[in-house]
């Protein structure tokens, strides 16, 4: 029979470590007698291994047939925890007291967060719910309804458009939604859309304005792409559209020939344990782990009551063992890693609009292990951004006429 780490725990299980000449026959005839064994390492005289509480007599009497001497390392499981306790009547007592105030607590809302408001629509809502009865301190299943509660922060705060309450636990979340404002477009004064960078002109697309540049164009950064002046200067507007020019990038990347990785070797560890109050108190697993090199997944319980959460829960963690290998790749793979790192840099620089067009290895050296590459990578994005209209320069008076 297979028990299982469940069956380890409430059963208790021994730590032990044989000695002896015979170290390999005790385990052989263990397994032939149905014996189950976890974690067994052996190493010439000396074996460790765990055993369950209940198969402890068994093992003992197969190792003073064998000769071979038996030291406990480690007790775990209920049945220990409890001879413990029960010596120590004060212990039972402060455990007693101990869940006593973590249901009291558990029965409490302590927190009440509000999401989706400035400070001054918070603080509106936070008395709206304290006057009916949500707030710091409030006994749950005093608390009204969900629907109640909402129709009542509605009614107490009139800047809200919608609200909606949720109790988990011990924090009540309130989420709120203020009503729009009345939006008044403010003037937009006349202006022009200018280059922002350096770039090729491929399209403009003018919703307002007069398209100034052609496509093919090289532009500069300032230079006007649609102009808000009209009709030779007698008109102003605000001019707006998109401007699709062709943007280059250079970038110098360095990538290492050498590659060294993590991978699993299969070999794993678990660990349980009871997060109690912020606490993790270990249950299972006690051994120091033997890999020099890990990596671990945590997987936690969801144990509830109703829609109580408890303040209890069984936490996993499970350690994997990994070893780094290291390979040495070939120039044209480093280049290509350049030129997806170049890529990665040129996202960051161009606009949210833009999209890569083409990539080039300008330069490219291997020096100390390393590949040097610069690399061109073409881009296509919107390069309009508002600019002022210049004014108009003044006209010198002629000879002879009367300053003003």
């Amino acid at each position: 029979m297979v028990l299982t780490q469940f069956d380890h725990l409430w059963r208790g299980s021994l730590y032990l470590e044989l000695r002896g000449e015979r170290v390999t026959d005790v385990i052989a005839r263990l397994a032939a007698e149905g014996v189950p064994l976890h974690h067994v390492r052996v190493g010439g005289r000396r074996a460790t291994l765990v055993v369950a509480l209940g198969d402890f007599w068994t093992l003992y009497r197969v190792c003073r047939r064998s000769g071979v001497r038996l030291r406990i390392l480690e007790r775990s499981g209920l049945p220990f925890l409890w001879r413990r306790a029960w010596r120590r009547p004060s212990f039972l007592a402060g455990v007693g007291l101990f869940l006593a105030i973590l249901w009291t607590a558990g029965s409490m809302v302590w927190t009440v967060d509000v999401r989706g408001a400035d400070e001054d629509v918070r603080a509106q809502v936070l008395q709206a719910a304290q006057d009916v009865g949500l707030y710091p301190g409030a006994w749950r299943r005093r608390l009204p309804g969900p629907d109640v509660l909402q129709a009542a922060i509605l009614a107490r705060v009139p800047a809200l458009a919608w609200a909606g309450v949720k109790v988990e636990g011990a924090r009540a979340e309130v989420e709120v939604v203020p009503k729009v404002p009345d939006v008044k477009p403010e003037p937009v004064e006349p202006r022009n859309i200018v280059a922002g960078k350096p770039a090729v002109i491929i399209r403009v697309l003018a919703t307002r304005g007069e398209v100034v540049v052609k496509p093919g164009q090289v532009v500069s950064p300032g230079q006007v792409l649609i102009s808000g002046s009209l009709a030779e200067g007698t008109k102003q507007v605000p001019a707006a559209g998109h401007a699709f020019a062709e943007v280059w990038y250079t970038s110098r990347v360095e990538v290492k020939l050498e590659v060294t990785q993590q991978e699993l070797t299969g070999r794993s560890v678990t660990k349980k344990y009871l997060d109690l109050a912020g606490a993790g108190v270990p249950v299972w697993g006690f051994a120091a782990l033997p890999y020099p090199a890990s990596v671990q997944r945590q997987e936690e319980t969801d144990w509830r009551v109703g829609p109580f959460r408890l303040p209890v829960q069984l936490r996993t963690v499970r350690v994997y063992e990994v070893n780094a290998r290291t390979w040495t790749q070939s120039v044209e793979a480093a280049k290509q890693t350049a030129l997806r790192l170049a890529a990665q840099d040129v996202v960051g620089r161009m606009g949210a609009d833009g999209r890569v067009l083409g990539q080039t290895v300008l330069q490219a050296q291997v020096a100390h292990g390393k590949l040097y590459a610069t690399v061109m990578t073409r881009t296509e994005e919107d390069i309009g951004v508002p600019g002022r209209i210049p004014a108009a320069p003044r006209v010198a008076a002629r000879a002879g006429e009367p300053q003003g």
